[in-house]
C-alpha cells in the first residue's frame, strides 16, 4: 500500500517540482547578480564625478581644454593609474600617481591645480569619504616653471 503512495520519479507532478525548483534557482541567481551589479555600478559612480574646469590645463605632457570632466581611476582595483576625460569631445589623458595625505576627511571632490601666469597643471586629487588623495607626478615643464616663478594654488570642488 506504501508504494502505491509514492510517485515515480519521471511523473508529471515530479518533472514540475524539479522545474520549479530551477525556475526558483535560477531568479535567484540572477537576483544576487543584479544586487552585486549594482553595488559596483554605485561605488564606480562615487569615484567619478563630473567636474566643470573653467581653464585650459595640463596633464603630463598633454595639454586638455576647459570643460565638463570625469576623473577616475583608470583600473577598478587600482588608484595608481587615473583617467581625465572631456564629457564633449571625449579628449582625454592617462596619467600616473601616489598617495597623498590630508589631516582631515573631504567632503566633497576636489580638483587642486598649480598655476604659474596663464598656465595650469593638475597636482591633486581627492575624493569624499577619506583622507588620502591622489597626486600627479610633476611634468618637466611644471617643474622648470617652478623653478622661475611661485606656485598658486588653484582648487576646484565638485558639489
Amino acid at each position: 500500500m506504501k508504494a502505491a503512495m509514492e510517485l515515480p520519479l519521471n511523473s508529471k507532478e515530479g518533472r514540475e517540482g524539479d522545474m520549479k525548483k530551477q525556475a526558483l534557482k535560477n531568479f535567484t541567481m540572477l537576483s544576487l547578480l543584479l544586487i552585486v551589479t549594482a553595488v559596483s555600478v554605485a561605488a564606480q559612480s562615487e569615484r567619478s564625478k563630473i567636474i566643470n574646469i573653467p581653464f585650459r590645463f595640463i596633464v603630463g605632457q598633454k595639454t586638455l581644454p576647459a570643460g565638463e570632466y570625469t576623473v577616475e581611476p583608470n583600473r577598478r582595483d587600482s588608484d595608481r593609474y587615473w583617467l581625465v576625460q572631456n564629457r564633449d569631445s571625449r579628449t582625454s589623458c592617462l596619467f600616473t600617481t601616489m598617495s597623498v595625505r590630508a589631516n582631515q576627511t573631504q567632503e566633497e571632490t576636489k580638483l587642486v591645480f598649480h598655476r604659474y601666469g596663464d598656465q595650469y597643471f593638475l597636482s591633486q586629487i581627492w575624493t569624499p569619504g577619506a583622507n588620502s588623495g591622489r597626486e600627479l607626478l610633476m611634468p618637466g615643464l611644471e617643474r622648470k616653471l617652478a623653478k622661475n616663478a611661485k606656485i598658486e594654488r588653484q582648487t576646484i570642488v565638485q558639489r
